[in-house]
């Protein structure tokens, strides 16, 4: 009972919390040198400072403070440990009091209504304990994923939960300091936590999407900034086929037969744009021609049928945002691809049934981990990579649209289908605080 008793202990329970979260970030160098001395220095303080919970002089009248140094020695153990900044800091330990104090909540509720022995509700709370640290490890991975990092950027969300941590502390410590316990009270108290859980992590999620938002609309303008680039690229390539066009045919007039067949096969060689496909619309053909090359340098084939002329209702920016990324992404998945017969693009767009639909596939031999429908990066840095799909989504949203991703029998394959008649683009409303 006594290590039960000990590991219920408020700056236990602070720790093993702010830990679920803090685990997700960047460790400092020689990290378990800085770790195990300061973690057992926090855990053992308690032993080395007798009575330090209600120490004299932590208390001022019946508020005491060690509750809220513990919190703090807390937070500088994880910044001291994790690379994080001051405000991530701040957010974890407000974050980890209210669900310790849920937790305590809790525990008083149970042991009020059934009248429990003090092992039982020792059990208890480590079990309400375990049932917290469940529940942020489960939240943490299906929001964020399995390695993405929690950030708190600027001092509102961090300020707000600073405050609302002070005012349920200071509230519930005079409850229990100078008022009779009950289990209204204790109710209404885990009611008010489980209210500020929502809150901050809504808040939190709201600065997410914000942040996303502009990753996507910085990705947007790169985008139509490369669009404009390989644009008059194409126009120059194809200004020099034609010139060496008109050259060959000058050569053909020298009578030197030996030269035919070399001139046969440079012809052919400078004559690759007219095997571009013909879509019907000058802007698709330039994606196409463009993804093309680039495939053909990566001995991998590309084969499309598409009806450009039914996109004329999108941007040329966000046709080239939409169809380059697709390709982009299918080249990047089939390059990995060993077997020469597999590495082959499809791409079909054209109208169906007053839709336009878009179909591109591409092989992939494992499965890729999927969070909200979209396919997570492998790449190694999450905070840039992942946005191209996100954006694409972004587009189909756009313009009235419905972005899906698939794989089966090692075919990944992406899915956009857009209204023929589509509402005027207007950009999504933006997330409000």
């Amino acid at each position: 009972m006594s290590m039960m008793w000990f590991i219920n202990n408020f700056h236990i329970q602070i720790l093993v919390i702010e830990l679920i979260f803090c685990l997700r970030l960047q460790r400092r160098k020689l990290f378990w040198l800085r770790f195990l001395p300061a973690a057992a220095l926090y855990i053992l303080l308690p032993v080395i400072i007798p009575g330090f919970y209600f120490a004299p002089f932590l208390t001022i009248g019946w508020f005491s403070f060690s509750f809220v140094l513990f919190l703090v020695l807390s937070g500088l153990l994880m910044g001291f440990c994790f690379r994080m900044n001051f405000r991530q800091v701040v957010f974890y330990c407000c974050v980890a009091h209210t669900l310790q104090h849920l937790v305590h909540c809790c525990y008083r509720i149970s042991e009020l209504v059934f009248r429990l022995n003090n092992t039982w509700a020792q059990a208890l709370q480590l079990i309400f304990l375990c049932a917290a640290c469940l529940f942020v490890w489960r939240y943490l991975r299906e929001r964020f994923g399995v390695s993405e990092t929690v950030d708190v950027h600027g001092g509102h969300l961090a300020g707000f939960a600073v405050v609302s941590t002070l005012i349920v502390y200071v509230l519930s410590y005079w409850t229990t300091s100078r008022e009779t316990e009950t289990v209204g009270v204790q109710a209404f108290d885990a009611f008010t936590c489980v209210l500020l859980l929502l809150i901050l992590m809504d808040i939190f999620r709201i600065r997410k999407a914000e942040r996303e938002h502009l990753v996507m609309q910085r990705m947007l303008r790169q985008e139509q900034e490369q669009h404009t680039m390989s644009k008059a690229t194409v126009e120059i390539i194809n200004r020099k086929c034609h010139d060496l066009r008109h050259q060959i045919a000058a050569l053909r007039t020298m009578n030197r037969d030996q030269r035919e067949q070399s001139i046969a096969e440079l012809e052919e060689a400078v004559l690759i744009y007219d095997r571009f496909p013909k879509s019907g619309n000058p802007d698709v053909d330039i994606i196409l021609a463009e993804k093309s090359l680039l495939a053909e340098r990566e001995n991998i084939v590309i084969r499309s049928v598409v009806d450009g002329e039914s996109l004329s209702f999108m941007s040329v920016e966000d046709l080239y945002v939409l169809l380059g990324n697709a390709i982009d992404n299918a080249i990047e998945s089939t390059r990995q691809e060993k077997n020469e017969a597999r590495r082959v693009i499809t791409l079909t767009a054209a109208p169906r049934g007053g839709f336009y639909a878009v179909h591109i596939e591409n092989p992939c031999a494992r499965e890729p981990v999927f969070m909200d429908g979209l396919p997570v990066t492998s790449k190694p840095d999450k905070d840039y990579h992942g946005y191209g799909t996100r954006s694409m989504r972004y587009l189909c949203e756009k313009y009235g649209g419905v972005f899906t991703t698939g794989w089966a029998d090692e075919i990944f394959s992406v899915d956009m289908l857009f209204p023929l008649k589509p509402r005027e683009p207007a950009e999504p409303p933006a997330p409000k605080n």
